[in-house]
């Protein structure tokens, strides 16, 4: 039987739920001109509890602890290791989430540090595989006025980034404005429609600051014999915003499609982000994004380059007997002019066991053509949760 709602607030209190897990992770980086390669053994401990719904409110907590078994053989960008490429996993201990929800049926408020992943984090994400998370201060809620319609709308004035908890070679806080709506609908056998705007005016980070709208669709059809057709279409134009120094416009597009068949899936897509023949810094950003699972693992393009980036990519997905396969090929080349940046290879094979235990290792290959240098990098990772 369901328990009944807690009576007070202490109660709420006692039947909250605490939760632990563990993240290790080796990462090894050989990256050109660096003489000396990049090797990183971190843990990340997180401690989490929730309260139980108390009139409809309930508390979420986290904290975080990274620690590394020797922080001098990388770059953390917080350490001053300059003379080794970066694994930007620095050590630290934070709060991580301090947020205070209170939802009905149809509605969701939550202020305080809170994660936020809107559609799929090409625009604002939480960064989820460094050990330290981005998450946000700020106030969102989500609204659901009919079945098929989902509102998200905010207002945020800091973003604790990945390069926290203490500020070094890149700024461990962007402080601002951010305001944010997207607007999901569900399409039924078309897919899922998001309409989105986000604007962002940095007080410390003027030239990343930016407004974006745009739209994206994605669906998954049934097609005959178990298979299914998958595809992805989104656009979106920027300019520049607050004190953003430059005068700027540009565009962002997505085009995949694939087929997909139980647990095996196969997609060919290209996403172009705009820049300019000859003026710097006329290119379309995206500061707050997901950005490794965008672009290649290696994460050569973390920022646009000056004349935009075509990445056109295939990838292939499988799970067999319970352990996940991903391989993906990428073609990176300059969207304003005719240039090859590079191509990049990656590859994954994971396992979750015991349901609390997850073993991952992948793998990325960069070959530069013009843009960066040859990057090789390589992870090892277990995690538990408890």
């Amino acid at each position: 039987a369901t328990p009944p709602p807690p009576a007070t607030l202490a109660q709420a209190i006692a039947a909250g739920k605490a939760k632990l897990s563990l993240r290790l992770r080796v990462e090894s980086v050989d990256e050109d001109p660096f003489a000396k390669d990049a090797s990183a053994v971190t843990l990340r401990t997180r401690l989490a509890w929730q309260s139980a719904d108390f009139r409809g409110f309930a508390l979420n907590l986290e904290a975080d602890d990274i620690h590394a078994l020797d922080e001098d053989s990388y770059n953390s960008t917080a350490n001053g290791v300059t003379t080794r490429p970066v694994i930007g996993d620095p050590v630290g201990t934070e709060i991580n989430v301090a947020a205070l929800t209170w939802k009905n049926k149809s509605l969701a408020v939550t202020a305080g540090r809170q994660r936020l992943m809107l559609d799929n984090q090409r625009f604002i994400g939480n960064v989820g595989w460094r050990q330290n998370e981005q998450t946000y201060d700020g106030v969102t809620l989500k609204f659901k006025p009919i079945a098929r319609l989902e509102l998200t709308a905010g207002g945020l004035w800091n973003v604790n980034r990945v390069f926290g908890p203490r500020t070094g070679a890149q700024l461990a806080d962007w402080h601002g404005s951010v305001k944010l709506v997207n607007a999901k609908i569900d399409a039924g056998k078309i897919g899922s429609l998001s309409l989105f705007g986000y604007a962002m005016d940095f007080d410390n980070a003027a030239a990343v600051s930016n407004a974006t709208w745009g739209a994206a669709l994605n669906g998954s059809p049934e097609l005959s014999g178990g298979w299914k057709l998958t595809y992805a279409l989104s656009f979106a134009s920027q300019s520049d915003a607050g004190d953003n120094p430059t005068d700027y416009t540009a565009g962002y597009r997505q085009l995949e499609v694939g087929l997909a068949k139980g647990p095996y899936s196969l997609r060919v897509g290209q996403e172009v982000l705009e820049g300019d023949a000859t003026l710097a810094n006329h290119r379309f950003q995206t500061p707050l994004a997901t950005l490794h699972i965008f672009q290649g693992w290696a994460d050569k393009f973390l920022t646009t380059p000056p004349q935009g980036v075509e990445d056109t990519y295939v990838a292939a997905a499988a799970t067999v007997r319970g352990t996940a396969l991903k391989l993906e090929w990428h073609d990176f080349r300059a969207e304003a002019v005719s240039r090859s940046y590079g191509s990049e290879w990656n590859a994954s094979i994971g396992r979750t066991f015991a349901k609390r235990y997850e073993v991952l290792a992948k793998f990325a290959d960069y070959q530069a053509d013009g843009f960066a240098t040859d990057t090789t990098k390589w992870w090892l990772m277990f995690t538990a949760a408890f």
